[in-house]
């Protein structure tokens, strides 16, 4: 379910309002529902009011979540390219942790990229990449089990091959249901298979993903039988194509649509006065900023957490890896 808001205002609305000034006749038009150059006005208004680099919260979206698996790097997802705008921030969560420790981990810095890597340790950052560029594994063999990584599912800290894989046909796979594959290579798709397909493999299942779609990246890989973190990364999404008169202008909620009547009047002097236009662009710009400034009034968290011991040396475990802290074969 989209977590939007929906928008009173679409492009004739807007048209609308703008001809009670006349000065915009030569721009728009005394009457009549000729889309242009309203939906183009229109169009350049939310891009900028959303290209703005502030966490609107209003455009908050969840990446699907997903538990790090040993020796795995990129992590495929079923978002598109088309969607992702940029990572908002992310939290990661020692998911099975039943001691009295606390089970959220210190923050993870999104960043824009992370080079691939085969040093172990706990994930400090997290990029995207497209899923086509991502650095996936092989189908493992036969009657290799695949654990849940979860121990409230039966599973727990595993020596799991890689969850991500090209198949022989070229397409990205990533297990969505865990078990034990096949006596032999399962029949994949054929190349170019849809997204969303699925390959049954013993009492595995194989989702094909976009290889347009995004798949996440972590600076640091887990091991064999090591903590599973459970990720929560959330996003800003790329602002909508208007592309005709009845298209309102979602996810901007109606508290900021004086903010895009501001912007599509600026633009109408834009074909008739362009002096006009650039103080009236200027001064919405500013207007725009301090929008942002009012959508951020609650205080923000800051804390300091050192990645690394500050007079250096390993941490706890293995390869910098804190391990599996009060686990049994049990769960407990």
């Amino acid at each position: 379910m989209a977590n939007t808001l929906s928008s009173t205002w679409n492009a004739q609305r807007l048209l609308d309002y703008a001809r009670v000034f006349p000065w915009t006749t030569p721009s728009i038009g005394e009457s009549g529902y000729q889309d242009e150059p309203a939906v183009s006005f229109l169009d350049d208004v939310v891009k900028k009011i959303m290209a703005k680099a502030n966490p609107w919260k209003w455009n908050m979206f969840p990446v699907p979540v997903f538990y790090t698996q040993p020796y795995q790097q990129d992590y495929p997802t079923s978002i598109s390219q088309n969607v992702i705008g940029w990572l908002m921030n992310a939290t990661m969560i020692d998911i099975n942790n039943s001691t009295s420790q606390p089970p959220v981990q210190p923050p993870v810095q999104c960043v824009q990229n992370i080079l691939p890597t085969s040093i172990c340790g706990v994930p400090t950052k997290v990029c995207w990449l497209p899923n086509s560029m991502a650095i996936t594994g092989q189908w493992p063999g036969a009657g290799v089990t695949y654990n849940n990584p979860l121990v409230a599912k039966g599973g727990g800290p595993s020596n799991n091959p890689l969850t991500a894989i090209t198949d022989s046909n070229g397409n990205i796979q990533v297990v969505t249901t865990y078990g034990v594959t096949g006596s032999s290579q399962p029949f994949w798709p054929g190349a170019g298979a849809a997204a969303g397909t699925v390959t049954t493999d013993g009492t595995v299942q194989w989702t094909v993903q976009d290889p347009n779609g995004v798949a996440l990246r972590l600076d640091y890989l887990a091991t064999f039988n090591s903590t599973v973190f459970q990720f929560k990364v959330t996003y800003q999404q790329k602002p909508p194509n208007i592309t005709s008169l009845t298209q309102t202008i979602d996810p901007i909620p109606d508290d900021l649509s004086y903010l895009v009547k501001q912007g599509f009047l600026a633009f109408c002097y834009k074909l008739v006065d362009s002096a006009k236009f650039q103080s009236d662009f200027q001064q919405w710009m500013l207007d725009i900023q301090e929008a942002m400034g009012a959508s951020d009034r609650e205080t923000q968290e800051f804390g300091f957490y050192p990645a690394e011991s500050l007079q250096g040396g390993q941490g706890a475990g293995g390869y910098n890896y804190p391990g599996w802290i009060g686990w049994t074969s049990t769960g407990q």
